[in-house]
């Protein structure tokens, strides 16, 4: 498998305490996909800054947030090799992202208002990787 190198290889080895950037994913979670007011880069470098912290709050409502962080992973390698060109590689990893975000990510009905709308942006992020055109 490809291994990723530069920002991305970075972010994904950052540790819990660096912050997350929601202004980048709300601007791609909440607007349509393909929005230029989405900047791919910086959203694959946002995802891959995420840690179970971040994901916390989604487990406390009983949510697979494992799995939730495990897609968004998924989804910033996806968005890092489409940019690079490397349309194999971020086709399989769009694959992974989707099949794990589809069969173990749900949000309950009787989650806070606040969990919700947190869902509601990543959520947003994850239909924008299921719209990704990559061509292998």
């Amino acid at each position: 498998m490809h291994r990723a190198t530069g920002p991305l290889a970075l972010a994904l080895m950052a540790t819990p305490a660096m912050a997350t950037d929601w202004e980048v994913f709300k601007a791609c979670g909440l607007a349509p996909s393909g929005s230029p007011t989405c900047e791919p880069e910086a959203l694959a470098d946002g995802l891959g800054l995420l840690s179970s912290g971040d994901m916390r709050a989604f487990g406390d409502v009983g949510m697979e947030s494992f799995a939730m962080l495990t897609a968004l992973r998924y989804a910033a390698a996806a968005i890092y090799f489409a940019s690079e060109d490397e349309g194999c590689y971020a086709e399989e990893e769009r694959t992974a992202a989707v099949e794990i975000w589809s069969i173990w990510v749900d949000l309950p009905e009787e989650a806070p208002e606040a969990i919700k709308a947190r869902y509601e942006i990543y959520a947003g992020v994850m239909e924008a990787v299921v719209d990704m055109e990559v061509g292998c």
